[in-house]
């Protein structure tokens, strides 16, 4: 639990701009900074600010003043007021919004096995159900079939999350594994160093100081105590 979100989340009329710079300085997601942003949308910034919450570990983004400058220019701008619903046949065509197919990474589908490149393909696909979602509800209008439509877009994320860890997942052990493999205890106390000295860690860097600590020891390789008790209070081991 992060003290300073669950305050937020227990106001009975909290503040948008206070919730998005929690956001922005602890979430990892840019694409989400970007769409609450704009949108304002407080409904969605709540529902990720509570899964912020509930996460076993969050730590603050190294580059959180990076993207609090980023995105700053949302924090400040008045929500779009209201309007009618347009006219089909005289409103002019709704601005196209396009949205990051790969959602910021680098995977080469190639490189992954079947199996996964199945996973990779699903998700990708999640895309096209998730802007196709969103132009329904930007022509939505009621009230209910706004809400329906925003139901879909965050169950489509919610997938989208769930197919990049998955595939995060694999490609981490692959890494821990070939890292098993072909032992390189320089290398592995350079991983180890390089994290201690970071202001904060991934849930990827941990892990992986934690598999290289393993390989260290299996390959009876000593670990001074004061680097163990470092590791230890960093929560790394």
């Amino acid at each position: 639990m992060i003290p300073e979100i669950a305050e937020y989340l227990e106001q009975a009329n909290p503040d948008f701009n206070s919730g998005f710079r929690l956001f922005c300085r602890y979430s990892l997601n840019q694409s989400l900074m970007s769409w609450i942003g704009r949108k304002k949308d407080e409904q969605m910034l709540r529902y990720e600010l509570q899964k912020l919450d509930k996460a076993p570990r969050v730590h603050v983004n190294p580059e959180a003043e990076l993207h609090e400058t980023r995105f700053n220019r949302f924090l400040d701008a008045p929500a779009a007021a209201a309007a009618p619903a347009p006219d089909p046949a005289t409103a002019p065509e709704a601005p196209k919004i396009t949205f990051r197919t790969y959602d910021e990474r680098r995977t080469v589908r190639a490189s992954l096995p079947p199996e996964m490149q199945a996973i990779y393909d699903r998700t990708i696909e999640e895309y096209r159900v998730r802007r196709g979602y969103h132009e329904k509800m930007k022509a939505a209008r009621t009230d209910q079939d706004r809400a329906t439509f925003r139901a879909g877009i965050l169950s489509c994320q919610e997938r989208i999350a769930a197919g990049w860890k998955q595939i995060d997942d694999f490609q981490l052990q692959r890494e821990i594994d070939a890292q098993q493999t072909t032992f390189n205890e320089k290398n592995c106390r350079a991983y180890i160093s390089k994290a201690l000295a970071a202001d904060t860690v991934s849930d990827k860097v941990r892990k992986g100081v934690r598999a290289r600590v393993t390989a260290l020891l299996d390959h009876g390789c000593t670990i001074s105590p004061q680097t163990q008790q470092q590791l230890k209070d960093r929560g790394l081991i």
